[in-house]
């Protein structure tokens, strides 16, 4: 059943701070959908995607509200999208001050995140969709490193 109250969402989050496995579970709703980064400026959802909600990467790159307004008038689904600080400024004001738009924080721990991301980067692997094929390595600590990283 869809929200009277809110007519989209977003995840406000970083890397590292387990957005693909929020969304995930979000998707796993029946009537939730999450786009994934939507306003991502290097791709549009998901590296190498389709468009969303028959939005194009160039319609987006051109107006980012058209995307934003395609999110929220989808009736089918309570539709969201993961914002990262670097993703598209142009929609940040039009998401905040919309009152129908449900605002999702979603943090981590900076040490655990700091691991998190050292152990990809070692790996290769960014996201975790089969837990047979985890990877184990050893995050070295770097003390400027994780000054940036906060």
């Amino acid at each position: 059943m869809r929200s009277t109250k809110f007519q989209s969402f977003v995840v406000f989050a970083e890397m590292r701070t387990g957005s693909n496995f929020l969304e995930a579970n979000l998707n796993a709703f029946e009537g939730i959908n999450c786009h994934g980064e939507a306003f991502n400026p290097h791709f549009m959802g998901y590296p190498n995607s389709d468009p969303i909600l028959g939005i194009d990467l160039k319609t987006r790159d051109a107006d980012p509200k058209v995307l934003l307004a395609a999110i929220k008038k989808n009736t089918a689904r309570l539709s969201g999208f993961r914002y990262f600080h670097d993703h598209d400024p142009r929609v940040f004001d039009a998401i905040m001050e919309d009152p129908t738009c449900a605002k999702i924080i979603l943090t981590r721990n900076p040490v655990e995140s700091y691991v998190s991301w050292k152990i990809a980067q070692e790996t290769g692997q960014w996201k975790l969709t089969d837990v047979k094929a985890h990877k184990v390595a050893q995050a070295m600590f770097d003390p400027k490193e994780f000054a940036n990283h906060l």
